[in-house]
């Protein structure tokens, strides 16, 4: 397949050696979409930046690594337009609250479809712009994944590379369903499966030789490959790369 913009990616992720090439590529999106928000671009002073950010806001996950970023001004003014916006709603819901009357403990409970003002406030509180750009561009990728699949070579590429996370396995698998071409199902599955099995294993052999290395027996033996197995057994779990030290300005 000739090499493509949209394709780049993906190769370079396969190139990467990491233990999950979807874990590489989710970092490499994550940084990219922080940087968007408040790096060198100042895109937060976009009007259209804003209002997304604004109206999504940031999880905790993300709120931390914005502040680890360093960029204070931008990140602060981002927060104050949003904090503007929750305020107002706020506010809203508590003018038009009224306290509910005590029911007896005989009475049935009323039903109430109707969301609550707080209800609405904390589903707010569960979005956030960076997860919801990552995994834009994360949609993306899985879907260039599985039209790549037909050249040969990248096949091969993926034979060699170090499986998936299990996270981005079952991922994979689920999307498979509906990506895949049938041309490509009947190399898929038992390769991708026991691709991700052996690493699992290779992991877990490195994670075992760690172990045993506290041993005092074992105080002079090789220490293999097993050095790092802790960060790589947690990124085979969750697709974590804990090694890593917080993503910051230039």
């Amino acid at each position: 397949m000739k090499e493509q913009i949209d394709t780049i990616p993906l190769n370079d992720a396969f190139d990467s050696g990491d233990e999950c090439p979807f874990c590489w590529l989710e970092r490499k999106a994550e940084h990219s979409t922080i940087r968007y928000v408040a790096g060198p671009g100042a895109s937060y002073m976009e009007p259209d930046v804003r209002a997304a950010t604004d109206d999504a806001g940031f999880c905790g996950t993300h709120l931390k690594k914005l502040y680890d970023y360093g960029n204070t001004l931008g990140s602060a003014l981002m927060l104050q337009t949003h904090m503007t916006g929750l305020l107002q709603d706020f506010r809203n819901g508590m003018e038009k609250f009224e306290i509910p009357a005590k029911r007896s403990i005989f009475a049935k409970k009323p039903v109430n479809t109707e969301e609550t003002w707080w209800q609405r406030l904390r589903h707010r509180q569960e979005r956030c712009f960076i997860c919801e750009r990552t995994e834009y561009h994360m949609a993306r990728y899985y879907h260039t994944f599985f039209v790549m699949l037909a050249d040969p070579q990248f096949r091969e590429k993926v034979e060699h590379s170090k499986g998936f996370c299990l996270r981005h396995f079952a991922q994979l698998m689920d999307l498979a369903q509906e990506q895949l071409p049938n041309a490509q199902r009947e190399w898929f599955y038992p390769v991708v499966m026991k691709l991700t099995e052996d690493n699992l294993v290779r992991v877990k052999e490195d994670l075992d030789w760690l172990i045993a290395k506290y041993d005092y027996r074992n105080t002079k033996a090789d220490w293999k490959n097993s050095r790092d197995a802790l960060p790589r057994t947690m990124e085979k779990l969750q697709g974590l790369h804990p090694a890593d030290p917080p993503y910051k300005s230039e």
